[in-house]
């Protein structure tokens, strides 16, 4: 596993470099000086939380990288080993899914491996089953941009999320896996290399999906919920899609 703090000192350094700033200036928004700034983005001085939530203030980062980031950057603090993925789902959860007349999945962040659908996930998201993950389905299924309607952006915020939260939690050796396989994807090294713009509705996500079965633009609510009792290692995802179904009525 790589050590937690050199993501958090990458991305800070990333994050500063594609909003156009010198540490000087950084330092100067946030009351650090630039010395510090250098000393926390080459990982020779781990950032206190105040330095932290300073840092993230100026360089305006979203709520989900914060909180990912300062857990990241207090993680050697505790013996907590990361969770292992059990391959079992069990009954209650499949049941859960089952129930649920809008389409959802069982997935594990950050590597977005998908353990469990439902059949209404089946239909709106052919070939994205159980043992594939989202990034690759996005990638390099031809059906992905058909299904997704805004697909170029949804998938540059999936690779950024990737990149910025799987370093210090996922082996070295699963990114690198996830990596080569969705490198074959020729707009791979474009949305790897780049930042996203951040979603304005970051708190209501939203997909814009070809129906599957009137094939009409449909405006769906995302849902990414997580597990808190009993407690799992996976999060439910589902989209729900809003009165209209047209996707112009926004």
């Amino acid at each position: 596993m790589e050590d937690p703090h050199a993501p958090v000192a990458r991305f800070l350094r990333e994050r500063r470099e594609s909003a156009g700033l010198t540490r000087a200036a950084l330092g100067a928004r946030a009351g650090i000086s630039p010395a510090l700034v250098q000393k926390i983005e080459q990982g020779t001085r781990t950032p206190t939380l105040e330095a932290l939530t300073s840092l993230f203030e100026a360089l305006d980062v979203p709520d989900l990288f914060r909180e990912h980031l300062v857990s990241l950057s207090l993680s050697p603090r505790y013996d907590t080993p990361a969770p292992v993925v059990s391959p079992e789902v069990p009954a209650a959860d499949l049941t859960l899914l089952a129930n649920l007349a809008q389409p959802a999945c069982l997935l594990v962040y950050p590597t977005s491996d998908v353990v469990a659908t439902n059949p209404g996930w089946d239909r709106q998201f052919p070939g994205m089953v159980a043992g594939t993950t989202l990034l690759e389905w996005m990638l390099l299924d031809p059906v992905a941009p058909t299904v997704v309607l805004d697909w170029e952006r949804q998938i540059h915020l999936f690779v950024y999320s990737f990149r910025v939260t799987a370093p210090g939690v996922v082996p070295q050796a699963r990114i690198a896996a996830i990596v080569d396989a969705c490198s074959r994807a020729a707009v791979w090294e474009r949305l790897w290399t780049t930042v996203p713009d951040t979603p304005g509705n970051a708190d209501a996500p939203e997909l814009l999906l070809r129906h599957a079965e009137t094939g009409e633009p449909t405006r769906t609510a995302l849902h990414n919920l997580e597990f808190t009792l009993p407690r799992r290692p996976w999060s439910l995802v589902t989209v729900a899609p809003y009165a209209s179904r047209r996707g112009s009525d926004t």
